[in-house]
């Protein structure tokens, strides 16, 4: 994301993550793009190797959390002889500002692409107001 806006709305810390696991840090902190527009948020994650099934999604006290593991690619009768990667799992966290509906969060996982669409309160959109004459 080459700029990013400071708003309550979107996550603290740039784009940090703002919650910790209490595992050790064999997680993958997954790179997201955010959006902003007059509906709300959207949140691009890219968590390649993740399927729909293995993907947990949840809001606790305004903290939104993915998860993801990756599934076997390998069969498990091969050992491999030298690895690169090594992470299993996805996790980050975003804390949520007060504009944020978190009832209407909708998720959407596609080809280890998650797109999440946080829609704003009623009561923060912008709306346009009737001007009657007379």
């Amino acid at each position: 994301m080459a700029e990013t806006k400071d708003t309550q709305m979107a996550v603290s810390s740039e784009g940090r993550p703002v919650a910790s696991s209490s595992k050790p840090s064999a997680s993958i902190v997954p790179p997201v793009d955010i959006y902003e527009n007059d509906d709300g948020i959207i949140l691009i994650a890219d968590m390649p190797g993740v399927g729909k099934d293995s993907l947990e999604v949840q809001v606790d006290k305004n903290i939104l959390t993915i998860k993801g593991t990756i599934e076997d690619v390998v069969p498990k009768e091969l050992k491999p002889l030298y690895a690169e990667f090594t992470g299993k799992e996805y996790e980050r966290a975003f804390t949520l500002g007060p504009d944020v509906n978190v009832s209407k969060i909708e998720a959407n996982m596609s080809a280890g692409v998650l797109r999440l669409v946080l829609p704003k309160a009623e009561e923060v959109k912008p709306r346009r107001i009737e001007v009657k004459a007379g």
